[in-house]
């Protein structure tokens, strides 16, 4: 059994990692959308790195504090190829990355960053149908968030019609409720993401349903018993 001091540790670096998160998030948004330059500015790649390694370091205390740290690597392992600065690999590498792959690789991170989010929300909700409900919910706008700001980094070079990030966001808003956007994606990852999010908000909507139904269904049940009291 792994002692206490072992584990309050673990705590705080899951704390890092979703304060880390959120700071990523809005690094990267101020980038994308102020700056208007594929490329990082310094700072905020320095910012990236830091990001990365703290997420780094609290994927392996999370797998120190497993009862199964073999199963538990093996089951989040995704978590952790995403959490590696890429970016900053290929910059001591002298590597040259086209366009594409540089936007790629500098949102890459924020996949381990809206995990951290997710588990913020659970961490807040009071009960477990409400924590694994809202969660979903907080995953899916954050997900629509990051889709947002991945397609305006790619089209706005080559699309005319995405003009600023608020066009951006429409246009996820509208394909993640399924809607569908008057707007067309002209580069590969667009295209891709044009899938992706209407398929999101096919998993979210009846998850909402089902959490709404749980409240009525409670509600209904503390009313009889009122009644009968």
């Amino acid at each position: 059994m792994k002692n206490d001091s072992t584990r309050t540790l673990a705590r705080l670096f899951d704390v890092g990692a979703i304060l880390a998160s959120l700071l990523l998030l809005v690094s990267l948004t101020l980038d994308i959308t102020l700056r208007r330059s594929y490329v990082l500015s310094p700072g905020v790649e320095e910012l990236q790195f830091i990001v990365c390694m703290v997420f780094i370091i609290d994927f392996i205390v999370q797998m120190m504090v497993s009862p199964t740290p073999r199963r538990f690597f093996w089951r989040n392992v995704i978590l952790l190829i995403v959490s590696l600065p890429f970016l900053n690999l290929c910059q001591w590498g002298g590597m040259e990355l086209p366009r594409g792959w540089y936007i790629f690789l500098k949102c890459l991170p924020m996949v381990r960053g809206v995990v951290g989010v997710y588990q913020l929300v659970r961490y807040l909700t009071p009960t477990r149908v409400s924590a694994i409900t809202w969660s979903y919910v907080a995953l899916v706008i954050l997900a629509t968030y990051l889709s947002a700001l991945i397609f305006f980094a790619f089209e706005e070079v080559v699309n005319r019609e995405v003009t600023d990030f608020g066009v951006a966001l429409w246009w996820a808003g509208l394909n993640v409720t399924t809607v569908g956007a008057p707007l067309f994606a002209v580069t590969p990852m667009g295209k891709i993401l044009t899938v992706v999010l209407p398929g999101l908000g096919m998993i979210l909507f009846p998850l909402f349903t089902v959490y709404i139904t749980h409240l009525v269904e409670r509600t209904n049940g503390h009313l009889i018993r009122a009644k009968k009291g």
